[in-house]
C-alpha cells in the first residue's frame, strides 16, 4: 500500500510505497521542464524529511530507496528557473539550492535518479547528488554554464565529475558545454545504464526493488562510509569503516541473515 504526500507540495510529488519500501519524488513542473523554482528548493529537503520521519516513527528502517524523476516525456530537470529566482544573480550559490541538494546526499537510504530527456545544469548536479543514475539512451545530459560565463558550483561538482569520467572528461564536459546522450553518459561512467526510454521505468523499478530486499543498515553503513571516503585519506578513511561495521555484528539482521545462511533460506530484513 502507498501513502501519497503530494498534497503537501505543489511543485512536487512525493509517495511511499510501504510494501516494498521504495519512496519516489516526482519533480512535477513538466512545462519548464522540471526546473526548480524557489518553491522546488524549499519542497525537495521537505520531501526527504518526510521520509526520515517514517524510519523514525518505527523500531527499524522503513525506507529502503528513494527514486528522483521529473514529470513528462521531455526532462529530468534542467537546472534552477532562473525566471523565479529573481534579481539572485548565481542561482547555482544560492543557499536554498545547496540545501536542497545537500538534503538529498545526506539521506541515509540509496536514492536512483530516474533520467528521462534533459538534465543539464543543476538539474544533472542533482542527478550526480543521487547514489545512483539510470537514464533513456536518448535523454540529453551537460553543463551549459560556460556559455553563461559561470561553471557548475556551489555543491562541489567539479570535484565530483572527475571520480566518475577521470580529471581530463570532467574539465572537457565543463569548459566546452557538450552534451551526451544517455548511451555516451552510460560509456562515460557519468550514469549507471542506459535503456531505451520505453523500458526505463521497468528498470528502475526492479533496481529499486532489489536495493530495497538487502539489508538496509548494512546499505546505509556502505553509503555512508564510500561517501566519506571522498572526504580523508585512506588511513583515516579504513578506520571510519571499522567504526561504522562493527556495530552492524550487533544488528537483528545480522543474526537473521546468519540464521537464513545456515537454513538455506531468503532472509527476512527488518532494518533493525
Amino acid at each position: 500500500m502507498a501513502t501519497d504526500y503530494s498534497d503537501q507540495f505543489e511543485t512536487i510529488r512525493c509517495e511511499f510505497d510501504h510494501e516494498t519500501g521504495v519512496g519516489r519524488i516526482v519533480l512535477d513542473r513538466p512545462d519548464s521542464l522540471n526546473a526548480m523554482s524557489t518553491q522546488t528548493l524549499d519542497e525537495l529537503p521537505t520531501a526527504i524529511e518526510t521520509f526520515d520521519g517514517l524510519d523514525r516513527e518505527e523500531d527499524h528502517i522503513s525506507v529502503r530507496c528513494v527514486v528522483i524523476s521529473g514529470a513528462g516525456d521531455d526532462a529530468f530537470c534542467v537546472g534552477v528557473d532562473v525566471d523565479d529566482i529573481g534579481g539572485e544573480r548565481y542561482p547555482f550559490t544560492a543557499s536554498s539550492f545547496r540545501e536542497a541538494l545537500f538534503s538529498v546526499e545526506s539521506f541515509g537510504a540509496p536514492v536512483i535518479a530516474e533520467i528521462d530527456g534533459y538534465c543539464v545544469g543543476g538539474g544533472l548536479e542533482l542527478a550526480l547528488m543521487c547514489d545512483f543514475r539510470i537514464a533513456s539512451e536518448e535523454s540529453e545530459l551537460g553543463f551549459p554554464e560556460v556559455d553563461l560565463g559561470i561553471f557548475p558550483s556551489g555543491v562541489g561538482t567539479t570535484q565530483r565529475l572527475p571520480l566518475l569520467v577521470g580529471p581530463s572528461r570532467a574539465k572537457e564536459l565543463c569548459m566546452t558545454g557538450e552534451f551526451l546522450s544517455g548511451s555516451e553518459a552510460a560509456a562515460d561512467g557519468l550514469i549507471n545504464e542506459a535503456h531505451p526510454a520505453e523500458e526505463l521505468p521497468a528498470a528502475v523499478d526492479e533496481f529499486a526493488e532489489e536495493l530495497a530486499g538487502k539489508p538496509p543498515l548494512a546499505l546505509r553503513a556502505i553509503k555512508d562510509t564510500i561517501n566519506q571516503s571522498r572526504n580523508v585519506g585512506l588511513r583515516d578513511g579504513i578506520e571510519y569503516e571499522y567504526r561504522a561495521y562493527l556495530p552492524l555484528l550487533h544488528t537483528d539482521d545480522y543474526a537473521e541473515g546468519a540464521a537464513a545462511f545456515s537454513a538455506d533460506r531468503e532472509p527476512e530484513w527488518q532494518g533493525k
